[in-house]
């Protein structure tokens, strides 16, 4: 067979597998003749009574090829599209696992790949290498199995490894040391390297985490531009592939200005993606440009199946109207923010010369605001009160959870316009809606902003009066004198906070009612639905999530709630059988309960308390006591510190640098950075005799308290207070930690003990201590 006819029969086969698993609808292969010109493959192909359209592209830039071809063969559909392409990406849409069509397009195709690459050998051997190792992935990590597609003559360079980059990228973990070994070969007068490093960064793109897409781009942005402007070829593609991929990330972001030449470039190349269309479509509607924003909307249409749902979101799915609700929402809420002086990028750093606002820029903004959510509402306000009626009626509304970001998003609008009354009723309305779509996992996500419009957020409600429980937050603001804190202490060390109450009538003094409603309610959708399949009749949901409100508002900002809730997770499964795999009869307790609770007059603590069986509170009761430990460190350290009488500027500081130790890993470092030693220098005020043996006991308590993997090795960080509450009694306990007798039993890694005795050896030099110091030598010995 000549090397034409070779050709065409392998990319027939090759547009065909493209289709099967790219398009929708199955259509045969139309006939077409195909022929080489140097690097490139020239495709006529007569489409109606005209001349034939010659398509023209690298050889190694199949996937192009293949939509160009079905673009022009499918022209007659009305598409308006002159490449049927959805992607160039095996993980689109920031989908984190890959795309299953592109896995089987990749093996279905293989073989024929290979047999294109041994027609491009014979005057374009470099670019038959690049085609086999850009469809294999070879640079990104590929199947093994599909080694088999590689044709023989071709599989020593298309399989070989570039041993100097791959060498150089393995010695490095950070995103910026990867970067920083890849920049410099990303303008390489070789294509495989670049396309190498093409790989690389496309498989950092799926991999960015939700604070470094903006530093990415800008590090990866000079390559990315140089290789989109090469319009053809293996690396060309993996740049537009990139360009998808970090757009819609970018978009997602809210970095509409970074996101849109990024979508453009990835459309312009010939992407069909009606998600990167409206993605666009946002991008344009947000910095003012409707015209545009329209063209793409429209343009997005004939992409879609209308058979086939859209994805509003992980859990979402809609109909092109509530697409539209959901852009046009999402970007009121932006102009919203920008019109508040705020980004709607969260990742975005914050500059000191940021820009004020004027106040024709702000009403402009609010303007466009509220047009956009008025119209994100009208589109969905019907359905979402039919949902609300289904959720009422027992059916599942989980998929139409996205309109409550839609009533959320017109609330912000309206409050920046200065409408409290219309804010409250839009945020309310977004609370029912999150009840009735039943996301365990979102919890009371407009409870803060209803809260504070009705002044019942904790700084309108108690003024400057001491917090009813333990509040770091008000204690260590700075406008708090000594003797408001020492109140303030003498208050909440008299709490009995780690006292698990005999009896439930005196469970009040804990609040172990709310973390039972409050689990009751997050997963009513599921209790509701498993009730009735007991045959048990219950209230109202959506009423009884609302007539519970007022007991789980009233501990919403107290952190002594959320800790218990933490310790408690899901306190209805602790004190009752309650999983579907439990027997009905076993369900009925937590049934009766729940009635008697819905039954109520009033939903309060007095009437949870009441309605628990024995059974139930022993349960709770046991499993509370089993994690005390875990309860409230923080609070565990400012009872310890407040208890050995210390002068309230050291019990700010013990406060302060263990809220920071908490906060931060700080596993690898050794001694303290000098913005944390400020924190905890007061420390020196207070009687070591009475605080280090405090502080050590705490530690002791710390560690065996289990980590996510089991009980933990000691960190040094938590050495690191003791050098402030110093007191020459601690070396003993420096001793046990230098023996090891913390760990658990466990060994240290290398740099592991290297931190260790680092930190041991800061203690020993700086507080002179011998034996630390000589048992120190000896282990070096």
């Amino acid at each position: 067979m000549d090397t034409h006819a070779a050709l065409h029969d392998a990319l027939a086969e090759f547009f065909g597998v493209f289709s099967s698993n790219f398009l929708q609808g199955q259509r045969d292969v139309p006939p077409f003749t195909a022929r080489l010109v140097g690097a490139s493959i020239e495709v006529p192909l007569k489409v109606g009574e005209g001349e034939p359209i010659v398509l023209r592209q690298r050889g190694s830039a199949l996937y192009l090829l293949a939509g160009r071809f079905w673009a022009a063969a499918r022209a007659s559909e009305g598409h308006g599209q002159r490449c049927l392409l959805p992607t160039l990406t095996p993980y689109p849409l920031s989908f984190s696992t890959q795309w299953k069509n592109w896995q089987d397009l990749q093996q279905a195709a293989l073989p024929a790949v290979g047999r294109i690459a041994l027609a491009l050998d014979n005057d374009a051997h470099e670019e038959a290498v690049l085609l086999v190792r850009h469809i294999l992935d070879v640079d990104a990590g590929y199947w093994l199995e599909l080694e088999r597609a590689v044709p023989n003559e071709l599989r020593k360079e298309v399989l070989a490894k570039l041993s100097e980059l791959k060498e150089r990228t393995h010695s490095t973990s950070s995103l910026g040391g990867h970067l920083k070994v890849l920049a410099s070969h990303t303008g390489s007068s070789d294509p495989r390297e670049r396309l190498f490093v093409a790989k690389h960064y496309r498989y950092t793109t799926k991999h960015l985490s939700s604070d470094n897409h903006l530093t990415f781009l800008k590090n990866i942005q000079p390559a990315l531009e140089a290789w989109l402007k090469e319009e053809d070829g293996a690396i060309f593609e993996t740049a537009v592939g990139i360009a998808e991929m970090l757009g819609y990330k970018l978009f997602e972001r809210g970095a509409y200005a970074e996101a849109e030449p990024l979508l453009s470039a990835a459309l312009d190349a010939g992407i069909a993606g009606a998600e990167l269309l409206r993605a666009r479509w946002e991008c344009r509607l947000y910095r003012g440009d409707e015209r545009a924003a329209a063209e793409d909307w429209r343009a997005a249409e004939p992409i879609d199946d209308p058979a086939q749902g859209l994805s509003l979101g992980f859990f979402y799915r809609g109909d092109r109207q509530d697409r539209k609700a959901i852009g046009l929402g999402r970007v009121a809420r932006s102009l919203g923010k920008l019109a508040s002086g705020e980004d709607p990028c969260r990742d975005r750093p914050k500059t000191k010369k940021a820009k004020a606002i004027s106040e024709t820029e702000r009403s402009s903004h609010l303007a466009r605001a509220r047009v956009f959510a008025d119209d994100a509402v009208a589109l969905v306000d019907e359905r979402a009160r039919g949902d609300e009626a289904r959720a009422r009626a027992g059916q599942g509304v989980t998929d139409r959870g996205f309109e409550t970001r839609i009533f959320a998003a017109r609330a912000l609008v309206r409050e920046g316009l200065g409408d409290t009354a219309g804010a409250l009723d839009d945020y309310r309305r977004a609370r029912t809606l999150a009840t009735a779509a039943g996301l365990s996992w979102q919890g009371d996500l407009h409870g803060d902003d209803i809260r504070r419009l009705e002044g019942a957020g904790k700084g309108k409600e108690n003024g400057g009066a001491i917090p009813e429980s333990f509040d770091p937050k008000w204690f260590l603001a700075s406008e708090r004198g000594d003797d408001e804190r020492s109140r303030a202490a003498a208050v909440w060390c008299a709490e009995p906070w780690r006292v698990v109450p005999d009896a439930r009538q005196r469970g009040t003094s804990i609040p172990i009612a709310f973390a039972l409603v409050k689990a009751i309610v997050d997963h009513s959708a599921a209790l509701w639905k498993l009730g009735e399949a007991d045959g048990v009749k219950l209230p109202d949901r959506l009423e009884f999530v609302q007539r519970a409100r007022p007991l789980l508002d009233r501990y919403a900002d107290r952190r002594d709630a959320d800790r218990l809730e933490s310790v408690l997770d899901d306190a209805h499964e602790i004190a009752f059988d309650v999983f579907p795999r439990h027997e009905k009869a076993e369900r009925a307790p937590f049934f009766v309960f729940l009635r008697a609770i819905g039954d109520a007059e009033t939903i309060d603590e007095a009437r949870v308390l009441s309605a628990l069986d024995d059974d139930a509170w022993s349960r709770l009761r046991r499993h509370l006591e089993a994690k005390l430990d875990e309860l409230d460190p923080l609070r565990d350290v400012f009872d310890a510190t407040v208890r050995t009488g210390a002068p309230m500027d050291a019990v700010v500081a013990a406060l302060a640098a263990y809220q920071e130790l908490f906060r931060n890993d700080w596993g690898s470092f050794a001694t303290p950075r000098p913005a944390w030693e400020k924190l905890a220098k007061p420390l020196e005020r207070a009687d070591g005799a009475k605080l280090a043996p405090a502080l050590i006991e705490f530690i002791r308590r710390e560690q065996s308290v289990p980590g996510h993997y089991g009980l933990t090795r000691l960190p040094a960080k938590s050495l690191w207070p003791l050098f402030y509450a110093w007191h020459p009694s601690t070396e003993a306990f420096l001793l046990e930690a230098l023996a090891g007798k913390l760990d658990h039993g466990k060994s240290l890694s290398a740099t592991q003990r290297k931190t260790r005795h680092e930190c041991l050896t800061w203690f020993a030099n700086e507080k002179k201590l011998a034996k630390l110091g000589a048992a120190l030598a000896k282990r070096r010995r």
